[in-house]
């Protein structure tokens, strides 16, 4: 208990406790709409049926039931003329008291023999009438049915509360008729005076004891009828009640509503059972399911179990000794939070495996960070995309699935992985050191890949230090299994980082949704020239982050840790929308703003909502922007990408292919991929100064796409060497250093404007 308790010391829920509150919220709301319907009542009949098959008390015989029905031809005597026969028996034998149910139509030709019957009687008489619905109804829906009036008599009503199950759960006393003190023909037939409220009939009493007698039997027979002698006699009102027939928990037999009115007075003789309200029970799960919402994952579970068992097991074993505990909201409600819980897990184990390999991927790794033992080690896969790169797409999970296998030789049997080349695992730090130094040599020998032998080498990471964040540990062991690629040792720990960078991981990523709110995540915008004229044909929008603290962040600091945490897509939808703005701005210039989008995420299903609806909320048209395509080497799906681009493309926007050259940005992606333009990485530009082969290439590349109307950039022209170099290979438009750096908005619509001039002034010359 005391650690349940420090559990709950003041701190601000993470966002899973929030969601699982939410759901806990949403479904005690629809548990009590359920309520409406009575659904949950269904559950409530469980216990009272397992105490009445459990249990069987002794009825008291005090009350009989005078069946009117049996052997008689009901077209040649009427209703009210059979139960005045069987009141001037019953009054004859010596009945204590008389009860009539008033179940006869108005114009029943015995309701005057009837009358003369209850007003000669020796032993009081009382008339229990029906109750329905109507326009006239009393502030509780109901009005009495009355057939006839009858001086003398008491009345009372027969409120039965019939479920859709036809199970009579309780008797409800709630309204008078002529201020008459018996106010439900149950009280009436008990002898207990101003009953109030509604009380729960008692089924361990059998309707199958109770006495009765038929008019046949009775008729010229007194030593039979020397049986209702001091007894309180009911006499039906119908063809044995079946137009109200119920069903009771004893062998789940259906019975007149008549007897039922007979074990409730039987039950409000001997006293209601004890009954525990259904808001009492559903107030206790709330409160128990709150508590385990804001527990550790394993102590969440148990408590979830012990809860379930108590919730289910109490009403069940206390309802043979008579308490009736209302336990179906509660059973509801833990119901639909646990099938949203459930459902919930799925997606979040669906989301926690990386679709390439079926591998956890780091989310999974966050959410497992608490409860794992040992440290933790990043390994770092040494040009994993260039390696991915060179096999067949088809090959790409095995060659993931054979490092992992081999980096569980000797320590953990889990492997978490994420999209780019790194892999993590548990271990104890001493034994981590040592397995690490093993692993160094394993990763150096060759893999096999289908007929192909690959080679490749990793970098470790090790967590030395104790971090209690998931998000802030894993952040700061990535970056040192990065690190780690520089050294001879390939292997760094994290507290060896300068200024221990770790603690500035986190607020990085802390800090991302109050830096877009703060608009300290913006825009630079470059210019993309004519290599001939230098003027301005396109520009690229290039996500920036000013740090309060930092100053400017350049992307390559925090776009991989947000990737990483998984905080990708609020980071896009803000450059969408700002990239959008900025459009509308040049929209006299006729340019397109170009802006990124990772490969990540354009497999998605939801990827054409999630660009179309950024750029409109931003105010911008699908004409006016370029979505240049990132990390091509990590398309999850080539088919539902095409598919998703194509779509755009049809919208109006324009595809861009970014770093062809580099990676899996090759040829076969080319074909594969919907593109309008393709953008050559600085690396291949770079080549063609010194290559005949890189610039044959290019030649080839401007050629092909000229030809299929696309447009070609060279990128990372930083001088006056790789702009001719360009133009004799027929390139005509290039961004880069040389022909202008990043700017921010105001800066580049000057140079716009000023582009513009010139052209004007140039045509006026000419």
């Amino acid at each position: 208990m005391t650690s349940i308790l420090r559990s709950f010391s003041v701190r601000r829920a993470s966002s899973r406790e929030l969601t699982r509150l939410y759901q806990l919220a949403a479904a005690a709301v629809a548990a009590l709409l359920l309520d409406i319907l009575f659904v949950p009542t269904m559950i409530d009949h469980v216990p009272r049926w397992v105490g009445a098959a459990v249990t069987h008390n002794q009825i008291s015989g005090k009350i009989v039931y005078f069946d009117i029905t049996n052997g008689r031809n009901f077209s040649a005597v009427s209703v009210a003329e059979r139960q005045a026969e069987a009141v001037q028996i019953a009054s004859n034998a010596g009945a204590e008291a008389i009860f009539l149910e008033g179940r006869f139509i108005e114009t029943d030709a015995g309701i005057g023999d009837l009358r003369k019957a209850t007003a000669a009687s020796k032993a009081p008489v009382t008339i229990g009438w029906p109750i329905t619905y109507g326009a006239d109804a009393d502030r509780n829906g109901i009005r009495v049915d009355r057939r006839a009036s009858f001086p003398g008599v008491e009345e009372a009503i027969q409120a039965n509360r019939i479920l859709f199950t036809r199970f009579r759960s309780e008797t409800e006393t709630r309204i008078t008729i002529a201020d008459r003190h018996y106010r439900s023909f149950p009280a009436a037939i008990a002898g207990i005076e101003n009953a109030s409220g509604q009380y729960l009939i008692d089924y361990r009493y059998d309707v199958r004891d109770i006495p009765v007698f038929t008019l046949d039997d009775l008729e010229g027979n007194p030593k039979l009828q020397a049986g209702l002698s001091g007894k309180r006699v009911l006499i039906g009102g119908s063809t044995g009640s079946v137009d109200g027939n119920s069903l009771v928990p004893q062998q789940l037999v259906w019975v007149p509503r008549i007897l039922v009115d007979i074990i409730a007075a039987e039950t409000l003789r001997s006293g209601t059972p004890f009954h525990v309200h259904a808001l009492v029970t559903f107030m206790l799960a709330l409160f128990w399911l709150y508590i385990a919402t804001l527990l550790p994952d394993r102590s969440r579970r148990r408590v979830y179990a012990v809860g379930t068992v108590t919730v289910v097991a109490i009403p069940l074993v206390v309802a043979p000794f008579g308490p009736i505990i209302d336990f179906g909201v509660a059973i509801t409600t833990a119901l639909i939070y646990f099938t949203m819980r459930y459902r919930t897990q799925q997606s979040e184990r669906a989301a926690g495996t990386e679709r390439l390999s079926g591998l956890p991927n780091f989310h999974a790794l966050e959410d497992d960070y608490a409860s794992a033992r040992g440290r933790l080690v990043v390994a770092k896969v040494d040009a994993f995309e260039e390696i991915l790169a060179s096999l067949e797409s088809t090959q790409h999970a095995a060659f993931i699935q054979q490092i992992a296998k081999r980096l569980t030789i000797g320590g953990s049997t889990k492997i978490y992985t994420d999209t780019s080349g790194h892999f993590a695992w548990f271990d104890e730090l001493e034994s981590a050191k040592s397995h690490v130094s093993g692993l160094l040599a394993l990763t150096s020998a060759p893999i096999l890949i289908g007929d192909r032998t690959l080679d490749f080498s990793c970098s470790f990471g090790l967590l030395d230090c104790a971090i209690e964040k998931p998000r802030q540990a894993i952040s700061a062991t990535v970056v040192a299994a990065d690190r780690a690629a520089s050294r001879s040792t390939h292997i760094a720990f994290v507290s060896e980082q300068e200024g221990f960078d770790a603690n500035w991981q986190l607020s990085l990523l802390a800090a991302l949704d109050q830096a877009i709110s703060n608009e300290q995540i913006y825009l630079a915008f470059q210019a993309q020239k004519s290599l001939l004229d230098d003027s301005i044909v396109g520009v690229e929008a290039l996500v920036r982050w000013r740090h309060p603290e930092r100053g400017v962040i350049s992307p390559s600091q925090f776009i991989p840790q947000i990737e990483r945490a998984g905080r990708l897509k609020p980071l896009t939808a803000h450059t969408l929308r700002l990239a959008a703005r900025a459009a509308e701005r040049t929209a006299g210039s006729g340019l397109r703003v170009s802006v990124n989008v990772s490969a990540t995420i354009i497999a998605d299903h939801d990827f054409i909502d999630f660009i179309h609806d950024n750029i409109l909320s931003g105010g911008g048209q699908p004409q006016r922007i370029i979505i240049e395509i990132t990390e091509t080497a990590r398309i999850p799906n080539i088919e539902l990408a095409a598919r998703n681009l194509r779509t755009l493309q049809k919208m109006g926007y324009h595809i861009s292919l970014d770093d062809f050259g580099t990676g899996e940005a090759n040829l076969s992606l080319l074909v594969s991929l919907p593109c309008d333009e393709l953008k050559i990485d600085r690396s291949f530009v770079v080549l063609a100064e010194h290559s005949e082969r890189a610039r044959m290439v290019i030649s080839a590349l401007y050629q092909t796409t000229r030809a299929a109307g696309m447009r070609i950039v060279a990128e990372g022209i930083e001088t006056e060497r790789d702009r001719s170099t360009l133009i004799d290979l027929g390139c005509e438009i290039g961004q880069g250093y040389l022909l202008g750096k990043p700017q921010l908005l105001p800066q580049f619509l000057n140079a716009l404007h000023e582009d513009e001039r010139q052209r004007r002034q140039k045509l006026t010359l000419y």
